[in-house]
């Protein structure tokens, strides 16, 4: 995981005041950007929920606390090994400065003190629940991380491994952990189903995600999708994979609660599905690709992606409002 540059690159020499502590740790696990993942972590224990207090169970505390902190803690990996990469970036520059502050060494070892917490709780959840999927989950959430960051393997440039990585990260694991630590350990022919849905969703994510960063990625040799196979390409294969995934959110909330909330849940992803292929229509080439979801576009296309987690809590919220009310009451 040690990469020399990091240690001996005198490109960490900065003529700019050093951010306080506290800031540089704030930088490192990006807090400012985790209100955009709060819905990530928290989808699946909405779903799996048969009434509101099981939303603050100790299990589901623990798996909140367990899904946020893999998340965070994942941002100070990725900026220990992207250090070289970001101290050359006018735009994440920030990082690298945090990184020197809290020192190299420091920051590969926060790391691993975050991901012991982590499977320290799922350890506890897995003794509470009867279930030791929970460690193992989680043990596979860290060797993603690793596979995708660290050297030798660096995942996150080789093709199509990088989106195979986000996707066990940001859909299997914090959906499996949030769903099972909620539904006392089990998992229905339903909870795969959207499983299944929210991971190819990620996996769609982290293909439409590299397409802006195309000629920065090119650069550093960093071999993305949209790099090897070309931004256009890309945006094409990222709005194909979509398409069974409005499928599959559809059908596993349909066995979960029912047509309406169905429809609910599944009205976020297909609305953005909608809402990007519109936007492969506008781009001709590379080029107007890369132009397209590196603009003002983006601010729209994340709220589409919020929106596609928010569409699955409110479903979920309404499958509660329905076994709460009965038949009669029922949406």
């Amino acid at each position: 995981m040690t990469h020399p540059e990091a240690l001996t690159s005198p490109l960490s020499v900065s003529d700019k005041p050093r951010p306080s502590l506290a800031l540089a740790l704030m930088a490192l696990h990006r807090f400012e950007i985790g209100p955009l993942y709060f819905f990530v972590l928290v989808w699946g224990m909405f779903i799996a929920a048969d009434h509101p207090y099981d939303l603050w169970s100790t299990s589901a505390l623990l798996a909140l606390f367990i899904n946020g902190l893999s998340l965070f803690s994942g941002f100070v990996l990725n900026a220990y090994s992207d250090y070289p990469i970001d101290r050359r970036s006018s735009i994440k520059g920030h990082i690298a400065d945090a990184v020197e502050r809290v020192g190299h060494r420091a920051t590969l070892m926060l790391y691993w003190v975050e991901q012991i917490l982590t499977v320290a709780a799922a350890t506890v959840i897995s003794v509470l629940l009867q279930n030791w999927s929970f460690v193992f989950v989680k043990l596979l959430g860290i060797v993603a991380g690793i596979l995708y960051n660290g050297e030798p393997f660096r995942l996150k440039g080789r093709g199509i491994w990088n989106p195979i990585m986000l996707a066990v990260r940001l859909g299997f694991v914090p959906g499996w952990i949030a769903y099972l630590a909620v539904h006392h350990g089990v998992i229905g022919a339903g909870g795969w189903t959207v499983l299944g849905g929210m991971t190819s969703i990620s996996f769609s994510r982290g293909i439409w995600n590299s397409i802006s960063d195309t000629a920065e990625d090119r650069a550093e040799g960093i071999q993305t999708p949209a790099v090897l196979y070309g931004a256009r390409f890309a945006m094409r294969m990222a709005v194909t994979i979509l398409l069974p995934s409005c499928a599959l959110m559809w059908l596993g909330l349909w066995i979960i609660a029912g047509p309406v909330p169905a429809l609910i849940g599944a009205s976020g992803i297909c609305g953005a599905t909608i809402y990007r292929f519109m936007l492969l229509k506008q781009a001709s080439d590379d080029h107007a690709a890369i132009a397209l979801l590196s603009g003002p576009i983006r601010r729209i296309d994340g709220r589409w992606a919020i929106g596609t987690y928010l569409a699955v809590v409110v479903a979920g919220a309404v499958h509660m409002i329905n076994l709460a009310f009965g038949p009669e009451g029922a949406l």
